[in-house]
C-alpha cells in the first residue's frame, strides 16, 4: 500500500511542480490515478484489518481519512472536467489542484472555510517544509 500511495503521491507532485504540455489530459490521468490509489488502499486497509494487523478503529480513522481524500479528488476531477469545457483559462488547472486541498477539510460557512482553509494551508506548508528540510535524513 505505502508503495501505491507513494507513487501516487509522486505523481502529484511532479504534476504540481513541473510545467504541463497538457495539464487536462495531466489532470484528468492524476485524477484516475489518485482515484485507483486511493481505492486500492482502502481495500488494503481492510485486508490489514481481517488479518488481525489494525484494529476496527484504526481501520475506521484511516477509511476516514481515505474518504475525504476521495471527496477531495471527486472535487478535483469536476474542476478539471469545468475548467477544460470552459477553455482553460491561465491558472484554472492550478485552481482545481487547489480546489483537492480545500475539499479534504469542508465546512459550510464560507467565512468560517477561509480560516479552515488557512489553517490546513498552514500545517500542509509546515509539513512540506520539514519534509523538504530534512532531505530524506
Amino acid at each position: 500500500m505505502k508503495r501505491k500511495l507513494g507513487a501516487v503521491l509522486l505523481l502529484c507532485s511532479a504534476l504540481l511542480c513541473g510545467g504541463c504540455k497538457d495539464p487536462y489530459g495531466s489532470c484528468e490521468k492524476a485524477a484516475l490515478d489518485i482515484g485507483n490509489g486511493i481505492a486500492a488502499g482502502m481495500k488494503t486497509v481492510d485486508q490489514l484489518r481481517v488479518q488481525g494487523l489494525i484494529s476496527v478503529q484504526e481501520e475506521t480513522n484511516v477509511l476516514g481519512y481515505l474518504e475525504f481524500a476521495n471527496k477531495g479528488n471527486g472535487a478535483f476531477g469536476a474542476c478539471v472536467q469545468s475548467a477544460h469545457t470552459s477553455g482553460s483559462k491561465a491558472g484554472a488547472y492550478t485552481a482545481c489542484a487547489q480546489t483537492f486541498s480545500a475539499a479534504l477539510i469542508h465546512v459550510n460557512n464560507p467565512q468560517a472555510q477561509q480560516d479552515v482553509q488557512v489553517i490546513v494551508n498552514g500545517v500542509n506548508t509546515g509539513i512540506t517544509a520539514l519534509l523538504s528540510g530534512l532531505g530524506g535524513a
